[in-house]
């Protein structure tokens, strides 16, 4: 058993990482990797982003307990408004489930139909992350295993842990500013998608709140992160991705 003591430092220190070490960290570090998006860089960023935010994970759930971030009642969140209005829990699933279609099902449905046949695919829209996206079967496995990663960790850390320390004692922010303050510093963590990019994902940590308010617990929303981030695979398919290994270049088409 841990001290309470140690546990607060821990907790705070942990705060302090997500909301401005680590988004400084990952400029730099993407600002290199896009300057050099060789293969072998890729990698590198893939396995060190991993161990950061397995680590992280598990400071949090040291700090806090697993099941005090999975949960709403771990969570500090109360849902009475939402309780007494049951219409909003009927257009909150309709409006989730929407998403869902819209921005995953469908999209997934028209590469496998349309683009079935295609041994190579770059979409325009994916064009500025070519240097982060992986180019060969190495990479793309790495990216996979990052992908399941980014799913389970950063809804446990930005949705569970981040929720839970802004929402609870002693800051005790509303339940609202908790979710955009968790939903903004998520956002700062994809910078390196540029501007809309980090509008996007500020957008995604606010439907991952809601998931998290409809069902519940993280569970769904880390299904649907790592789905979401793993159908980049179906849309990205470089010509580059014929070469035999990373070790070469992987940024030009």
């Amino acid at each position: 058993m841990h001290s309470p003591q140690a546990s607060a430092i821990v907790t705070n220190l942990l705060a302090l990482f997500l909301v401005v070490v680590s988004p400084v960290w990952d400029f730099f570090e993407t600002r290199t990797l896009r300057a050099h998006p060789s293969g072998a860089a890729r990698l590198h960023y893939y396995r060190q982003t991993a161990v950061w935010l397995w680590s992280a994970a598990g400071v949090a759930c040291w700090a806090q307990g697993f099941s005090n971030l999975v949960t709403l009642r771990g969570l500090g969140i109360g849902t009475v408004w939402l309780d007494q209005h049951r219409w909003a829990w009927y257009a909150l699933a309709a409006l989730l489930v929407l998403i869902v279609v819209v921005q995953l099902i469908l999209p997934v449905v028209q590469v496998a139909i349309k683009y079935r046949d295609r041994q190579y695919l770059e979409p325009k829209q994916l064009e500025s992350l070519r240097s982060f996206l992986p180019a060969g079967t190495t990479g793309r496995r790495w990216f996979a295993m990052l992908s399941v990663t980014a799913g389970f960790t950063e809804e446990l850390l930005f949705r569970g842990f981040l929720l839970r320390y802004l929402h609870t004692p002693p800051l005790h922010l509303p339940f609202a500013w908790a979710a955009l303050i968790s939903a903004l510093v998520f956002g700062t963590h994809h910078l390196y998608q540029g501007r809309s990019g980090f509008i996007s994902t500020t957008i995604g940590g606010l439907i991952f709140t809601a998931i998290l308010l409809l069902t519940g617990s993280l569970w769904a929303g880390m299904v649907y992160h790592a789905a979401a981030d793993l159908s980049l695979l179906l849309y990205w398919r470089p010509r580059s991705a014929a070469e035999p290994s990373e070790q070469s270049a992987g940024g030009a088409a």
